[in-house]
């Protein structure tokens, strides 16, 4: 199960806040964070979810929420959205509208008008929504710029922004990679957790850590942050959370 990881990260409420952006450092993969806020959102009664793929297909989520302990299939269609630009790709090569521009519009420009479009007919009979972006990284490999991605993060910003109930999870890979990219990203929202390498290089029992940082008040001139360490082991249908120093290692 995933309550633990939730609850250390503040991600177990019924609301969350507007924007959350995660930053995944090279060589550590923090897509169980997907699945698990994921399988939180849909447990949620009324809870409207929009799940945008661009590093996993929809059958790589579904096999992960088996394991957690849900079924996607259960919700798809009702209040589960799904935007698969990967299984799009996939399925229709070169003709999809993913790889082409005949619009004259860019690819990060399209997705954003589809998220806004399944916003916009689902959110009213939601008691909340959330849009979750599995990876920002992807969408540079498909050939967007770092001002397009940019874009594309404060054009979703601005739509959780215009909605009370709205709440939007992005994720970056290779966060050090793209460092400024990530903290641009990051400092449109009020939550932001790091994915990152343990210092002492593999350990058996522990894959990560997790550092948390939460905008508590924000103000015209100051605002104050939380700052939370916590360790993370994924196992094959749970995910375990330790305090630093609960463990003999060097975090």
């Amino acid at each position: 199960m995933a309550t633990s990881v939730l609850l250390a990260c503040g991600l177990n409420e019924q609301k969350l806040p507007g924007f959350i952006h995660i930053s995944e450092e090279s060589n550590v993969d923090g897509s169980f964070l997907i699945s698990c806020v994921l399988g939180q959102r849909l447990r949620i009664s009324n809870a409207g979810t929009l799940l945008v793929c661009l590093q996993h297909h929809y059958q790589h989520y579904f096999n992960a929420g088996m394991r957690l302990g849900y079924n996607t299939n259960i919700f798809q269609g009702k209040t589960l959205g799904v935007i698969d630009v990967l299984s799009d790709m996939a399925g229709e090569g070169l003709a999809s509208k993913w790889l082409t521009n005949t619009e004259g519009q860019t690819l990060t420009e399209q997705l954003v008008d589809d998220i806004r479009a399944q916003v916009e007919s689902n959110y009213a009979n939601r008691n909340s929504y959330t849009v979750l972006i599995d990876n920002l990284s992807i969408l540079f490999n498909l050939g967007a710029s770092k001002l397009q991605v940019q874009q594309f993060c404060q054009d979703l910003a601005a739509l959780a922004k215009e909605r009370e109930k709205l709440t939007v999870i992005t994720k970056l890979s290779n966060s050090d990679i793209y460092q400024l990219t990530d903290n641009n990203v990051a400092k449109l929202g009020q939550v932001r957790i790091q994915v990152l390498r343990l210092k002492s290089g593999v350990f058996r029992e522990v894959d990560g850590k997790l550092l948390i940082e939460r905008v508590l008040d924000e103000g015209n001139y100051a605002c104050e942050e939380t700052r939370k360490e916590v360790l993370y082991k994924v196992n094959d249908r749970n995910v375990k959370v330790f305090a630093p120093g609960e463990i003999g290692v060097k975090v």
